[in-house]
C-alpha cells in the first residue's frame, strides 16, 4: 500500500510516495514548471531527510508530475530580493538539499522530462542515475543572469562530464538536448517520452531487487570524498548579489521556456506569437 505525504506552498509543491523499498519524490506546481522556491527547498532537504532514516528504503525516484519541466530552477522573483548575506543562505540551503541527496543511504534516480534548467540540473547532478525522455533540456543560464550555480554544481558537474564541457554549460549558458547530454555523460539514458516510466519502472524494480545493505556499502565507498567543502562557492554566489543593479537584472530578464501544455494551441503555420516569460537559473 502506497503511503502519501504531501507538503506543499503556494506554486511549488512536494509530494513523497513510499511503496517498500521504493520512494518516490514528485515536484509539483500548477504551472508545471516547479520552481526551487525556498519552501520547496526547505520540504526536499527534510523529506530526503527523514527517508535516510528508514532502512527500508532502498531507492529514491526524483521526478516531476508533469512533462513541462523537471525543474526550471530557482524563482527570479525570489532571488531578485536577496542581498549577499540571504544569496549566501540560500545557497547553503540549496547545498543541504543536494548532499543530502548524494550522500544519503538509498540510489537515487532523477527522472527528467521537459527543461532541467540551474537549481533543477543541480538537483538532477546530485542523483545516482539520471534517465531523460527526449524532450529534456539541460541549461545553466546563470552567467546570463549576472550569477552562477549555487547548490554544489560547481563541483559536481565537472565529476561527471568534464572541465571543458562544464566551463561550456556555465560560461555560454547554452542550452543542450538530451541526445547531447547522454554523449556528455550527463545522463545514463535517454528514451522516447511515451517510454519514459516504462524504463523508470524497469531501473526502479531492477534496483529494488539488490541487496539494500550492499547497495548502501558500494554507495558509502562511492561517494566517499565527494562531500567537499562548498564554502567558496557559497561566498561566490553570494558576492554577484552584493553588486549594484544585479536584483533589478534579476527582474527584468527574459528568456525562452517551453510552452505551458493549459495555455491555448500554438499559433497557425506562418502566425508569430510573442510572449515575456522568465527562465530561471
Amino acid at each position: 500500500m502506497l503511503v502519501r505525504e504531501g507538503i506543499k506552498s503556494v506554486s511549488t509543491g512536494v509530494d513523497i510516495h513510499r511503496d517498500g523499498p521504493l520512494a518516490r519524490v514528485v515536484l509539483r506546481s500548477e504551472n508545471q514548471l516547479n520552481l526551487l522556491e525556498r519552501r520547496c527547498l526547505v520540504a526536499l532537504r527534510d523529506g530526503f531527510a527523514q527517508l535516510a532514516c528508514e532502512p527500508q528504503v532502498a531507492v529514491v525516484a526524483l521526478s516531476s508530475a508533469g512533462i513541462r519541466a523537471f525543474s526550471a530552477g530557482a524563482d527570479l522573483r525570489e532571488l531578485a530580493g536577496l542581498d549577499a548575506d540571504t544569496a549566501r543562505d540560500f545557497s547553503r540551503l540549496g547545498q543541504e538539499v543536494t548532499a543530502r541527496l548524494e550522500s544519503g543511504p538509498f540510489v537515487s534516480v532523477a527522472v527528467i522530462a521537459g527543461v532541467c534548467y540551474g537549481g533543477g540540473l543541480e538537483l538532477a547532478l546530485a542523483c545516482d542515475l539520471r534517465i531523460a525522455a527526449e524532450n529534456a533540456v539541460f541549461r545553466y543560464p546563470s552567467a546570463r543572469l549576472g550569477i552562477l550555480p549555487g547548490f554544489g554544481g560547481t563541483r559536481r558537474c565537472p565529476a561527471l562530464v568534464g572541465p571543458a564541457r562544464s566551463r561550456e554549460l556555465m560560461f555560454l549558458g547554452r542550452p543542450i538536448d538530451a541526445a547531447t547530454a547522454l554523449a556528455w555523460g550527463l545522463v545514463n539514458a535517454v528514451v522516447p517520452g511515451t517510454e519514459l516510466e516504462r524504463t523508470v519502472e524497469r531501473y526502479l524494480r531492477e534496483l529494488a531487487d539488490q541487496d539494500a545493505f550492499a547497495l548502501r556499502q558500494t554507495k558509502a565507498c562511492l561517494s566517499r570524498g565527494t562531500q567537499e567543502d562548498f564554502a567558496f562557492e557559497q561566498e561566490a554566489f553570494a558576492a554577484c548579489f552584493a553588486r549594484p543593479g544585479i536584483q533589478d537584472r534579476l527582474r527584468s530578464w527574459r528568456g525562452p521556456l517551453p510552452p505551458d501544455p493549459k495555455a491555448s494551441p500554438p499559433p497557425a503555420q506562418g502566425e508569430q506569437r510573442t510572449a515575456a516569460v522568465r527562465p530561471l537559473p
